[in-house]
């Protein structure tokens, strides 16, 4: 229990370090790390999802993984695309940063109800949230807070890959959703006796990474160990990413395998 703790808080220290020159992104993570409605549905999530369903994590975990994962993307792809709220220029980048991380943050909270259309009831769910949080980021501009709150909202209802995102934010945070794949999150699934091309796919997957692209602006990496990891890319990673218009042609997939491992393709296989 204790290393569990250990390793929940130096991902929290790695994910607020993200946020240091965004002072009311930073204030926003505050407010949910500590918030105990929250931190009490994050429980009930994977009670949920693991427990009842012999499902992957989808709690504290998770959401701080697609936190880190989102605010990376954003930051490295808006060197060649702005956040929408800042083409309207409706925000700042900053507002962007907190729409993402909010987004990113609460996006599964449905899950305490059920995993069909969990979308849906994460933004009936999220929505009493983000008004206390964004109340606490913009406590004197009653206009930026309503105006966030639809930013998030749809972030957070699109994050399911047969909605078609319409703005940049809500676009990045399907994608980061999509890259929490690695093996650990196979793991309990596959321990629960789920052997499938599910947990096969998701088992072999090493690590994900974000770095600056080649042909585009940034590179999407996926390190495998079997070749079965394509599988678990293409059904999501992939899919997420061609559902979101705006940023498609910005980024690059790429599948590598490791070096110690017996492989049936070469040393990489371009997806996107």
């Amino acid at each position: 229990m204790a290393k569990t703790h250990k390793q929940k808080q130096t991902l929290k220290d790695r994910t607020r370090r993200m946020l240091k020159d965004n002072k009311p992104g930073t204030i926003a993570f505050d407010e949910l790390e500590g918030d105990i409605e929250v931190q009490t549905m994050l429980e009930d999530m994977n009670r949920m999802a693991i427990d009842r369903m012999g499902y992957s994590d989808h709690g504290h975990t998770h959401s701080l993984i697609v936190v880190k994962s989102g605010i990376d993307l954003l930051n490295k792809i808006s060197k060649d695309v702005q956040p929408t709220i800042v083409q309207e220029e409706t925000g700042t980048f900053e507002d962007a940063q907190i729409i993402v991380l909010i987004a990113c943050y609460l996006h599964d909270l449905g899950m305490t109800v059920y995993r069909e259309n969990h979308h849906v009831f994460s933004v009936a769910l999220a929505t009493p949230i983000v008004n206390r949080v964004l109340e606490k980021v913009y406590p004197k501009d009653v206009h930026k807070q309503v105006h966030i709150r639809g930013h998030i909202l749809h972030a957070i209802l699109c994050h399911e890959k047969f909605i078609t995102p319409n703005t940049i934010e809500a676009g990045i945070v399907g994608i980061a959703d999509a890259m929490d794949m690695t093996k650990g999150r196979a793991r309990i699934p596959f321990e629960a006796g789920k052997v499938n091309i599910h947990s096969a796919s998701a088992l072999a997957i090493e690590n994900v990474r974000i770095v600056k692209g080649e042909e585009k602006t940034v590179r999407i990496e996926v390190l495998m160990n079997n070749a079965s990891g394509i599988f678990q890319i293409q059904e999501l990673l992939e899919q997420k990413i061609r559902s979101a218009p705006q940023l498609v042609d910005h980024i690059e997939l790429v599948a590598t395998m490791s070096e110690h491992t017996e492989a049936i393709i070469g040393k990489e296989l371009k997806i996107l």
